[in-house]
């Protein structure tokens, strides 16, 4: 199975021509707004992008991931799970997904349509990464698109079907304890687990730091996303 192994490179300024990379300004579509969390009405911050290299099932399209930092949602510090006595086989569908988005965003475009989005007031430190495919999948790798999954927790998790596709895709793994560096003016992370409620590191979480699964289908209502994690 093909994989595409994402580096962050060292610290430069973005440009009009980075599809992907972690923190800065997001680029999305012009018809395409930034997204708000559902629980609390706060803009979600931009975490990452990637546009999905030649060769991958998804060529052509980009996903860009929004997350809320400003509150702390108890109940939805990791993702919704489908009902279903396993999440290995598991059928997610297009209803579910199209709710379970709460303190976060998926969206996916084309990628020749998008452009940075000037009004953002970027939170993540920006940083390129470089898109290098290889024959295998590695474990210590801090993302990788496509390949197979690696299962941290010794038990398969792989849904059946994602929004009625037979054929879910693996698009992307995040590893587990991955940090997103933040600017020193950015807001803190909600944390209730301080005395301050807020995180005193210059870093934010994504899903708990949990391993990260993006899935991929492809129904009728066009690129769906549904995001697994282990720990």
């Amino acid at each position: 199975m093909k994989s595409w192994k994402l580096e962050p490179l060292s610290n430069r300024r973005q440009t009009e021509e980075d599809d992907t990379f972690i923190g800065g300004k997001p680029k999305l579509p012009p018809d395409m707004f930034l997204p708000s969390c559902r629980l609390c009405g706060k803009e979600l911050a931009f975490f990452f992008q990637l546009a999905f290299p030649q060769g991958h099932k998804w060529e052509g399209k980009s996903m860009a991931v929004f997350y809320c930092v400003e509150e702390w949602h108890d109940r939805y510090c990791i993702p919704e799970l489908p009902d279903g006595p396993s999440l290995n086989k598991v059928d997610v569908t297009a209803d579910f997904l199209n709710q379970y988005q709460r303190n976060f965003r998926v969206l996916v475009f084309d990628t020749a349509k998008a452009v940075p989005v000037e009004g953002y007031q970027e939170k993540v430190a920006f940083r390129s990464m470089a898109i290098t495919q290889e024959d295998k999948t590695d474990k210590g790798w801090d993302m990788v698109i496509g390949g197979r999954p690696v299962w941290i927790m010794g038990q398969a998790e792989r849904p059946a079907s994602v929004a009625g596709d037979k054929k879910p895709v693996l698009l992307l793994q995040v590893r587990e304890d991955f940090k997103f560096p933040i600017l020193p003016d950015a807001p803190r992370e909600a944390a209730p687990f301080f005395p301050t409620k807020v995180s005193p590191f210059l870093w934010y979480s994504l899903f708990a730091r949990d391993r990260i699964y993006f899935w991929g289908g492809q129904g009728q209502e066009g690129e769906k996303v549904y995001i697994s994690v282990q720990k």
